[in-house]
């Protein structure tokens, strides 16, 4: 099958269980779902009685406004019920992301027994809390990895519209003009 990747799969925790898991808002684009995405997967959660924690992680990020707290809710599935959703779909979607999350396994027992022979990890017996005080450490420095990238991107950028605008020294400083600007800066 084509390893190209069409929907991350990226390794993470639930439950204290190392696992591939998925973006849900990445399947559900892929998926091209015509509800919104907060719609569909509440409904397919309850629907088919997803349990957080076990079946998919559920994080909350807040964007503080002027008006309160902005709230958005983050869903990561795990591999087995990512390939659920996309057979529920019964479009060729999704059976197209079924087919890919199926090899996606295959290729992860092929990694994991060719590394088990060499590298023994000793087992460790964590607390639930413990357990989960280090979810919630790795997630805080994903996103402050995600924060630093996205500010380092966005001033690369900056720097590349001022270099095309190379104002005239009678201009004065410079300011982005509304035709270089990308369109959903406008």
């Amino acid at each position: 099958m084509n390893t190209l990747q069409l929907i991350p799969v990226t390794p993470g925790h639930i439950n204290g269980q190392t696992t591939q898991v998925v973006d849900a808002r990445l399947l559900h684009g892929f998926l091209e779902v015509r509800r919104d995405f907060s719609t569909w997967i509440k409904g397919r959660i309850q629907e088919f009685g997803f349990v957080e924690n076990e079946d998919y992680l559920l994080t909350k990020t807040g964007e503080q406004l002027p008006s309160g707290t902005k709230w958005k809710f983050e869903y990561y599935l795990g591999l087995d019920m990512a390939k659920e959703l996309a057979m529920i779909e019964r479009t060729p979607r999704g059976r197209q992301a079924r087919r890919y999350f199926i090899e996606c396994e295959r290729q992860l027992r092929r990694m994991q027994q060719a590394g088990t022979s060499s590298i023994k990890l000793p087992a460790v017996s964590l607390s639930r809390a413990q357990r989960q005080a280090i979810n919630r450490q790795a997630w805080a420095d994903v996103a402050g990895q995600v924060h630093a990238e996205f500010h380092a991107r966005r001033e690369m950028l900056l720097r590349q519209y001022q270099e095309q605008l190379q104002p005239s020294p009678s201009e004065g400083a410079a300011a982005l003009r509304r035709e270089i600007l990308p369109k959903w800066a406008i």
